[in-house]
Parts: structure tokens; sequence; C-alpha cells
């Protein structure tokens, strides 16, 4: 025996996880990992900058199953982090569970020695023949190993490493494991493109009116609310939460979904408008924050209340037939104010509410013609905007600084695409 020479070992560690099953082909187990222990638990970096560095089997996994994860999605699940996993935060925070695929056979040891399934010991194979890939979760695995990278990254101050450690260490992440049942038949790549097929295409999503009714978290849901409460809006029939547009029977002046987009450009701008609802600002970058937002609503109130003293309640209030009440009405309406208001500093913004109170706002206004077009729709002739949405706006917009006389100045002030020139991402949204 002293002539044995140890030519191989096979890396297993040891995790406390609860066994379970779908059909004969896949056990799954469930239990908890440290951010930590993330990178190392996968044996590789999965995310999509580094898909060209990794083995090119795991690489063409990776590649025609996940998507690439921008870095604004990293930047915003690090914010998400930080605001509310702290042991400080106000409102709570939680992630689902993250889904990994291991290709081969687990052993699993149940605490109980008549080996009924449920609570025990999984033996995880950590060798690379073993890949572990995720399957839905991606955007969220990556962000939180940027988050551990960077609190060791010698460009903070200690102070920063310390509390972003802190933060580190006060959560963990729920991790679902799914492996074959059978010794014999690993997974293939078929199956795993079905897994993540099912997991990413084949769920419901909630409605973005429902998300925004459920939010408490997101600041310009909350200055919406904040805004619907004062008199420009609740005095002239309020806010619909529930529904993505006014019914026929309904009296509400103004749905959720479209008065948060008046928000989203009257605090960012334009080019926020048109970014998705689910999509925030980091907030170093943005101009809303916990310490303005009621500046803001104040500022914002104003504004609508100058369009509704010279308007007068009936116009203001006339959804059937009124061009600012609609979709690309209201997103107009938060960028002209954006416009106004922050680019141009204009000193009074309730003068220029009252000035804008001066057009005509029905659909079949003159002034509108250009905009507005006659179609069928459903067996009725009706008046629609030209465009789509994201044209519309503009064409709201843009019409709308010339009767004040500020569109000159305000192309002197902004980019070409900050004041309605076509840009590829705006053809794609419209």
């Amino acid at each position: 025996m002293e002539n044995t020479v140890l030519n191989s070992t096979q890396l297993t560690i040891r995790i406390a996880a609860v066994q379970g099953a779908y059909g004969h082909r896949l056990a799954t187990y469930a239990t908890q990992i440290s951010p930590r222990s993330l990178e190392a638990f996968l044996g590789h970096d999965p995310r999509s900058r580094f898909w060209k560095k990794l083995d090119p089997e795991l690489e063409q996994i990776y590649v025609q199953l996940q998507r690439t994860t921008t870095s604004d999605r990293l930047r915003a699940i690090q914010a998400y982090i930080r605001k509310r996993f702290s042991q400080l935060a106000v409102i709570l925070g939680a992630f689902p569970a993250i889904s990994v695929a291991v290709k081969r056979h687990l052993r699993f040891d149940p605490f109980n020695e008549s080996g009924v399934e449920g609570a025990g010991t999984l033996h995880l194979d950590m060798s690379k023949s073993n890949g572990r890939i995720v399957l839905d979760g991606l955007a969220r695995v990556s962000g939180v190993i940027e988050l551990v990278e960077l609190a060791n990254d010698e460009a903070l101050s200690i102070d920063e490493r310390r509390a972003l450690n802190e933060l580190i260490d006060q959560f963990t992440l729920p991790l679902v494991i799914f492996a074959p049942r059978q010794a014999d038949k690993p997974l293939d790549l078929k199956e795993l493109r079905q897994l993540f097929a099912d997991f990413n295409f084949k769920q419901t999503s909630i409605s973005p009116t429902m998300a925004m009714n459920y939010d408490s978290s997101d600041i310009y849901v909350e200055a919406t609310r904040r805004l619907a409460d004062r008199a420009v809006i609740k005095s002239n029939g309020g806010m619909e939460t529930k529904a993505a547009s006014l019914g026929a029977k309904s009296t509400a002046l103004v749905v959720l979904q479209h008065l948060v987009r008046f928000v989203r450009g009257a605090a960012e701008g334009d080019a926020f408008t048109e970014a998705k609802t689910n999509v925030d600002k980091a907030e170093g970058q943005r101009r809303l924050s916990e310490d303005s937002i009621d500046e803001f609503v104040t500022q914002a109130n104003r504004f609508l209340s100058g369009m509704t003293e010279m308007m007068g309640a009936e116009r203001f209030s006339d959804t059937k037939n009124s061009i600012h009440l609609t979709g690309p009405g209201w997103g107009a309406l938060g960028t002209i104010f954006h416009d106004l208001d922050v680019t141009l500093e204009v000193d009074d913004i309730a003068a220029m509410g009252r000035r804008l109170g001066e057009l005509d706002w029905r659909r079949d206004a003159e002034f509108w013609s250009d905009v507005m077009r006659e179609r069928e729709v459903r067996g009725k002739m009706m008046l629609t905007f030209v465009g789509g949405g994201y044209e519309s706006r503009q064409a709201i917009r843009r019409k709308a600084h010339q009767y004040l006389g500020t569109w000159d100045r305000l192309q002197a002030k902004t980019a070409p695409s900050e004041v309605g020139a076509p840009t590829e991402s705006n053809a794609a949204a419209a």
C-alpha cells in the first residue's frame, strides 16, 4: 500500500435540503444559499459577459437557453437589495427561489432512517462534468454576484465596504435544485431547453396595472397616489386603480397606468416615459427622491390646476373627447412639464398650465388635425391618432411647445433624441 498513489478525487459537498419529485424523471431539492457561495456552488460565473470564457458545452447551454442581463437590470437588482434587504428597510423585500438544473443524479440521505422522502442530506458532486446551470433567476444571481464583488472593491471607502458586507450577510437566497431521478439517465440539452421554456415562457404574469396597484415601494407609483389625492384629480373624477383603461360607464378622470406615465415623464423626462414601468433608475441618477417627492407633487399639481382653471372642470374632465386625457396625452403632459420645469426652468409653472388650458383639446379641433385621423373601429367611424403611442406623444408635445413659443428654446437645450427625433429604440417601442 506504500506505493499506492491517490490519482483521483471527487469533491462532494453535503447540503441540508428537502426532497420532492416531478413524475419519474425529476427530483427536486429545496435549500438556501448565501450570496458569497453562489459562484462556488455553480462552479462558474454565469454572468452573460463571461459566457465566452466557459467550457464550450456550458457556453452553448447558456447562449441557447438564457438571455443576456443588461447593466441597467443588474443595477436595478443591486438597488433593490440595498433598499429592501437591510435590517433598516421600511418595506420588506424578497426574491423568488432560484432554479438550478444539475445534469447528473444526486445521492440523498433522509434524516429519517425509515427512508421516507423529506428532509435530509444532499450529496452534490461539484465536478465540472456534473454541470450546474441556472434555469430561472439568472439576473438575480448575476446581480448578487456583482454586489459580492463590489463589497471587496478598493474603489469604495472602508466604511462603504463594511456596510455592504454587513448587508450581504443579512440575507440568504432560496434555491431549488432540479436533478434526474435515475442514476443512469443524466439530463440532456433538450430536457434543459424544455425546463427553461416552461419556467420562462409558460407562465402568466399579473398585469402592469395590478402590479402598480399592489406596489408600495415604487417611488413613482407613490408620487402618483399622492397626486391623485390632490383636488385637481380627486374633484374631477379621481383615479381608477383596477382597470387598464376607462370603461364606457366609468366616471374616473384617469387610470393608474396613465397617471404613472405622466409622473414618470414629469419627474425624469421623455426617455423615462418610454421605458418599461418595471424599470427604475438608480437613486443617484433620478430626480425624484423621498426628500423631493412632496415638492414634486405640489409642482405637478400646480401645472395641472392651471390647465383646469383655464379650461373649467367640464372641459378638463371630458374623457370621451379630449386628447389630453388619452394615454399619449398624459404621457405628453408629463414630458411637457419636465421640459418646462427642469430643462427650461420656467418661473411660473401654473401660468404655463393656464396657457395650455387655452388650447382646444377636443379630438376634432382644427389645432390637432394633423395628429388625428378618422377611421373605422369595430364598425364605427372614430377619430384616432395618426401614429403609434410614441409618435402621438411626440406630436402632442411638439405642437404644445409651438403654441407656448418654447419649442426652439427646448431644441437648443436638448439632444435631438430628447425632443422627438426618431431613434431605433423609439421605433421599436412604438
